[in-house]
């Protein structure tokens, strides 16, 4: 069910908002690109190749002007990637105009799961507020966008943060039982943080029933998967090495058998290309461009903050201590 009603949606696709001037080109000096696609493809070029400075231009340019995946490369580069500077208001402004252009695309688009990581984001900055823009925190409004994330688009990474809010009580009420529900979404879908945490209460019994084997089992995985994706797996790796040291052998063979039922059975995801310049947005000219408030939000209607449907942890990590064969 649509967890958002989404107003004036068809003026956000028809107006691409500028966040920076950089690389849009003026009548004085007109763009070297043949068009935003080509401006894309040249960035992408030049960041595979290592040629940060030559390849921002061409992606500012191309998002600038609708391409998704422009917009996406460049707020994941000032977010995480290393290539440039960590710059969290950069990166929030280029997620904003992803969530204001795409906010009511279906969720089986084959853009959504863009989208969902946008609001992801978007819903932790807000939590966490941006001192240099300014952004004010505000947890309560960024819970809702991981919330819309997590439900709307299925993102892991929000169910995962959702799952942290609701054990530490920001922003939301805090509930042990809502955070393991959401922590099983994501668990169940190979996010190592949200395995590692539901393992660790699993293990200790801490607002679930205690189950060490199912506990064990999903800490096993997490240490695998941040190993696999290399994710920084510091703390999961603690935890396992704390946990595994003073487990028995019997719970320890019981978790190794629950390893296959709990994995992705080894199937690689498939690889998705992002989509480049969207069919239904149009580029504004420079002299139309306008700027973005920091101060505005993505437009979004009223949000339903009632929890996950109860799943239980039978649904994934089987229902009892002894019921290994319970596992589905």
């Amino acid at each position: 069910m649509r967890i958002f009603s989404v107003s004036q949606i068809g003026a956000a696709f028809a107006a691409v908002i500028v966040l920076t001037s950089v690389g849009v080109g003026s009548a004085d000096t007109p763009p070297s690109y043949k068009s935003a696609t080509e401006a894309y493809r040249q960035g992408m070029t030049a960041i595979n190749a290592g040629q940060t400075d030559s390849a921002l231009p061409a992606l500012e340019y191309a998002a600038a002007h609708g391409v998704l995946g422009a917009q996406l490369k460049l707020a994941r580069l000032y977010t995480k990637d290393g290539a440039v500077p960590e710059n969290s208001s950069k990166a929030f402004r280029y997620y904003q105009r992803i969530a204001d252009q795409f906010a009511d695309v279906p969720a089986s688009s084959p853009i959504a799961r863009y989208v969902g990581e946008a609001f992801c984001a978007l819903g932790q900055y807000y939590v966490d507020g941006i001192a240099e823009l300014p952004l004010r925190a505000d947890p309560a409004y960024g819970s809702r966008l991981l919330r819309h994330a997590g439900t709307y688009f299925g993102d892991a990474e929000a169910q995962y943060r959702l799952g942290r809010l609701y054990l530490t009580g920001t922003g939301v009420v805090k509930s042990r039982t809502i955070a393991a529900n959401w922590l099983t979404m994501a668990a169940r879908k190979q996010h190592p943080g949200a395995q590692a945490v539901l393992g660790e209460m699993l293990w200790t019994g801490e607002g679930v029933g205690k189950r060490r084997a199912q506990g064990l089992a999903l800490l096993m995985l997490a240490n695998q998967n941040t190993r696999k994706d290399g994710v920084d797996s510091g703390w999961i790796s603690q935890s396992y090495d704390r946990t595994i040291a003073i487990a028995d052998r019997i719970t320890v063979e019981q978790a190794k058998a629950l390893l296959p039922r709990l994995s992705d059975g080894g199937k690689a995801a498939a690889a998705v290309t992002i989509p480049t310049v969207p069919t239904t947005t149009r580029a504004v000219p420079a002299a139309q461009e306008p700027s973005l408030s920091v101060s505005s939000k993505p437009r979004l209607g009223p949000v339903d903050l009632a929890p996950p449907p109860k799943m239980g942890l039978s649904v994934g990590f089987g229902s009892t201590e002894a019921g290994v064969g319970g596992v589905q």
